[in-house]
């Protein structure tokens, strides 16, 4: 296996070193076979054959030249100190750590799944002559050496502008993915974007909402996360790597959202959109049922800002007080009158407001924040708080 180096530079942000090389395309697949699911914040392959990459397929046939491959040697491979390393790690050790695959992926994942579904196609086929040009194509690769976890996260947000880039759902999920194996609540599950389609519905959660309501009830604003934030983010993450009193702080978060669910399913009495006399009324309703009501981002960022906010303010003295409190919640009404509520105002929205996502989550904002301040006369009262929003976002809109 020949491995060129053609060029070393410091990378500064991560501290690690870029390495720009050169291999023959068989002998990548060699090692990519071993390698391509070994980085579990990766996505999988994007499974499509009208997609671009069936097209991909015939141009790498073709002899066309594609993007370097980005991979990582990671800074747990590194024995001794990092720093002496990098300076001192000669071509041969590199290359070493190469040919024992001890890479993963960072970027030019699906450009490897399809290089090697080609190649299995050239096999199959036949096409030995094919197959061997193919093989014997240059490839370019971008390595980065010594880089540690916060590194690889950061370069896969900032690479990740292919064919396919990661929604900010996934991004979101790799940010904080400690989180999924550190939090076992009772009855609670993190669904992941990577673990496919799953139905959500009270206790099964999609994970990066969840981590959406938690990341505004510490911003105290309800706003979605972006791609810039999420950057943003990147550059305090190592103090979030560590992790200790936010995954607690994280999993009390998570806590009292699961009884805020728990409880309004409970009072709702089966509430079902179908079941409604009105329902011609609403021709994009909302909700259809308490889960589809609930478990949506715009309603998870608004209840953790308004707790965010309470808790500032001294309202809530801490989360676990708040949970106690919810057993206390009531629906203040039979639920079909309630729930119309609910949807006039949110029809009301859809149908007046120019961003609607962002003034769903004001509203909701305001219902959370009426519902669950525990010394307003709206306490744990959702036909109270309902009414109390829609007066706050008339307010603040009209």
């Amino acid at each position: 296996m020949n491995i060129d180096i053609l060029s070393r530079i410091i990378d500064e942000k991560i501290e690690a070193l870029n390495v720009l090389a050169e291999i023959k395309v068989g002998d990548y697949l060699q090692i990519a076979k071993y390698i391509i699911d070994d980085n579990e914040m990766q996505r999988k392959k994007v499974k499509s054959s009208k997609t671009v990459y069936s097209l991909l397929r015939n141009d790498l046939k073709d002899g066309c030249t594609i993007p370097p491959i980005f991979l990582a040697i990671r800074k747990e491979a590194i024995d001794g100190d990092e720093q002496e390393f990098l300076s001192k790690v000669t071509d041969d050790e590199i290359k070493q750590s190469i040919r024992d695959k001890q890479l993963i992926i960072l970027d030019g994942l699906q450009r490897t799944h399809q290089m090697l579904a080609l190649e299995d196609e050239l096999k199959k086929s036949g096409e030995s002559e094919a197959l061997v040009k193919f093989q014997g194509r240059t490839l370019r690769l971008e390595i980065y050496v010594g880089i540690n976890k916060i590194g690889i996260l950061y370069r896969m947000l900032t690479l990740n502008t292919g064919q396919t880039p990661m929604s900010i759902r996934h991004q979101i999920e790799i940010l904080y993915q400690d989180y999924v194996t550190d939090t076992k609540i009772p009855g609670v599950n993190l669904l992941r974007e990577v673990d496919g389609a799953r139905v959500i519905g009270i206790g099964n959660y999609k994970f990066s909402d969840v981590v959406d309501g938690f990341q505004s009830y510490l911003e105290k604003n309800e706003l979605s996360i972006d791609r810039a934030t999420l950057l943003d983010d990147i550059k305090s993450l190592e103090k979030l790597a560590k992790k200790g009193q936010n995954v607690e702080l994280f999993q009390q978060f998570l806590k009292v959202f699961h009884k805020f669910m728990e409880k309004i399913n409970q009072v709702s009495d089966d509430w079902d959109f179908t079941k409604m006399d009105y329902s011609e009324d609403y021709t994009h309703p909302f909700g259809r049922d308490v889960a589809n009501f609930f478990l949506r981002p715009q309603v998870v960022t608004a209840f953790g800002a308004a707790i965010g906010i309470l808790e500032e303010n001294d309202v809530i003295t801490d989360l676990d007080t708040l949970s106690s409190e919810l057993d206390n919640l009531s629906l203040g009404g039979e639920s079909s009158e309630v729930y119309e509520e609910f949807l006039k105002n949110l029809e009301f929205i859809r149908s007046t407001s120019k961003k609607i996502g962002n003034s769903q989550r004001r509203y909701f904002y305001h219902f959370f924040k009426a519902l669950l301040n525990v010394h307003g006369e709206n306490k744990l009262d959702v036909y109270k708080a309902i009414k109390k929003a829609r007066q706050m976002y008339n307010v603040e809109f009209l």
